[in-house]
């Protein structure tokens, strides 16, 4: 009698309930199928983990251009429904900056999931799945935030929307088993903002509510400007107003979530292809309260606000704070000038979020050097008025990265699982130093949203190897040398600390502007760039005994001028260049 051989069980996402038994090989969707759960449930088991497509750029770039265009599509049709649900009769501009940040993350969350468990079915024979049914009614999201959360970390909200998919197009190609299951998810579904009551928030809400009776209007409205107070200060004077912290923004909002089935909204999109098909028929479900139900609630509070001001500046507020985006929304069919800063960056992705700061702002203040016709070229803002680094250090810092466990955007950079690929890539690098340098390692990780790398660095080098700094300016105090492991904020932050500065990435995976194509070869020409990363060793152990006689060569010198120049200047002028930037605004 021949023996039976194992059925294959497609595992989604990391619910323990999905894995099966013994006697199946799981087939996991992705590396994320692991993360949090108990290992011997498939440590010792024969599994397999499907390889997650966005390794292939090539694809990730046509999916994107794809997408892109797809959302304009979608949002087209979303203004039509949501001015017919709430009796208006506002612009597409009025829409994409109310809910363009969802719908940028929403739409490609979807595709990657399908596209997840297209390559699954299409490479690999499956046998099984269990699929979860909640004893919850499904539920919205509250707001973009409570949608990002789930998306990028819901264990649950991913199984059920592969659940929606398999049902409906895989139903014929294999055994669907179902289950009752009770939702325990520990995402916290929060509205846009938790205020945090502590005394010195509470007096932040004094001191704005005291300028706000004593100034009567407001000639430019900052909203997370990325100013430090001092720049903020330096600022409003120079254009004639007192700062102010606009905490109106900060209020809480109660939204309340209602069962989606009595939703009267329908998208009139056609639809090219089944995943649109898919999208015009599921969407309803996943458009957060705060555009549906809540949305009167929000207009309220944000027609309460109307500060007199005739321009908004912002850096990221347009993104979560959905009062400020009702409100902005608002006072721009009031013909009101939007300015909206870059809020992080150094050599500038090719793939962003689909441009949607620069398609809803009047102007883009970007710290690079501009190629959209809206955007002005002045000093980061997240670095003016700020002290560099004491530049006395022992340390070689390590900067690590960490990004949501599924799939969220669709932009240049590592994302989902990809982030493992970096994880050891940085590994190499350190198995490659110099005993000497070794011990004066110290890795500072980001906060876990999802893959724990944390822990992993704790697990590879001990837990004596991590920073414990609260502020990077600490870490960048004890540096001798920085290691940056992403192309983004920290870079351009440690290349100003006047710290030596490397960066270590995978440059196939961080797509930049061909414009900056000739400074990427000027950095990796001098060794501040690196995508090999025992070539990034040996160059450290070369210059470890004295870092600063390469960091001071002219070649290395004029190449770090060139990338301020190009990504990021703060000239001792600075401030003189924000306030004539503001003046002007308010002339024109």
């Amino acid at each position: 009698m021949l023996k039976k051989n194992k059925e294959n069980i497609l595992v989604t996402a990391a619910i323990e309930d999905t894995f099966g038994t013994n006697n199946e090989k799981i087939f996991f969707l992705g590396e994320w199928c692991k993360q949090g759960v108990d290992n011997s449930l498939w440590i010792d088991r024969d599994y397999e983990i499907i390889k997650f497509y966005l390794s292939d750029r090539e694809k990730f770039k046509r999916d994107h251009n794809y997408l892109e265009q797809l959302f304009d599509r979608v949002l087209e049709s979303l203004v039509t429904s949501l001015n017919n649900y709430h009796g208006v009769q506002h612009s597409n501009r009025y829409w994409r900056i109310v809910l363009g940040p969802w719908l940028l993350t929403y739409l490609p969350a979807v595709w990657s999931r399908w596209e997840c468990l297209r390559i699954a079915f299409e490479q690999h024979t499956l046998d099984k799945v269990i699929l979860l049914n909640s004893d919850n009614e499904p539920k919205p999201p509250l707001s973009h935030t409570d949608a990002m959360s789930i998306i990028g970390r819901g264990h649950f909200w991913n199984h059920a929307l592969c659940a929606k998919i398999i049902k409906e197009y895989y139903k014929n190609d294999i055994r669907i088993v179902e289950k009752s299951y009770r939702e325990t998810s520990t995402i916290n579904r929060v509205d846009w903002r938790r205020v945090v009551r502590i005394p010195k928030i509470f007096l932040k809400h004094i001191i704005d509510r005291i300028i706000k009776v004593v100034q009567k209007q407001e000639k430019i409205v900052f909203v997370t400007s990325y100013f430090s107070l001092n720049a903020l200060v330096k600022i409003s004077q120079k254009i004639g107003q007192l700062p102010r912290f606009y905490t109106e923004f900060d209020e809480k909002l109660n939204l309340k979530m209602s069962p989606v089935r009595a939703r009267q909204i329908s998208l009139d999109f056609t639809c090219s292809n089944e995943f649109e098909l898919f999208i015009k028929r599921n969407i309803v479900f996943d458009i957060p309260v705060s555009y549906v139900e809540g949305y009167q609630h929000i207009l309220n509070k944000a027609k309460a606000i109307l500060p007199s001001c005739e321009v908004i500046f912002c850096a990221n507020a347009f993104w979560s704070n959905e009062l400020f985006k009702i409100w902005c929304a608002q006072m721009i069919d009031k013909e009101k000038k939007l300015i909206i800063s870059e809020h992080g960056g150094s050599i500038t992705k090719k793939y962003i979020n689909f441009s949607h700061e620069v398609k809803i702002s009047d102007i883009n203040t970007v710290w690079h050097k501009p190629f959209e016709d809206n955007q002005i070229q002045l000093p980061p803002n997240i670095i003016v008025g700020t002290r560099k680094a004491k530049k006395n250090g022992s340390r070689l810092t390590i900067v690590g990265i960490e990004v949501a466990l599924y799939v969220t955007r669709y932009q240049s950079g590592i994302s989902s699982s990809l982030v493992l690929d970096e994880f050891y890539q940085e590994l190499q690098f350190i198995r490659a130093l110099d005993p000497i340098v070794m011990d004066s390692l110290i890795v500072r990780p980001n906060p876990n949203i999802g893959w724990n790398t944390r822990q992993r660095y704790i697990d590879e080098l001990g837990v004596e190897k991590l920073s414990k700094h609260h502020s990077i300016l600490g870490d960048f105090d004890n540096s001798k040398i920085i290691v940056c492991t992403y192309p983004e904020t920290t870079f351009l932050e440690a290349m100003y600390s006047g710290v030596p500065t490397i960066l270590l990435y995978k440059r196939d995976c961080w797509e930049t502007a061909t414009k900056f194509d000739d400074l990427i070869k000027l950095l990796e020409g001098v060794n501040i760039l690196f995508s090999d990363s025992v070539a990034a060793s040996n160059h450290i152990n070369k210059i470890w005994d004295n870092p600063n006689y390469w960091w001071s060569l002219p070649e290395v010198v004029n190449a770090r001028e060139e990338f301020f120049d190009q990504c990021g200047r703060v000239d001792d002028n600075w401030l003189d260049q924000w306030s004539d930037f503001f003046k002007e605004q308010l002339i024109n």
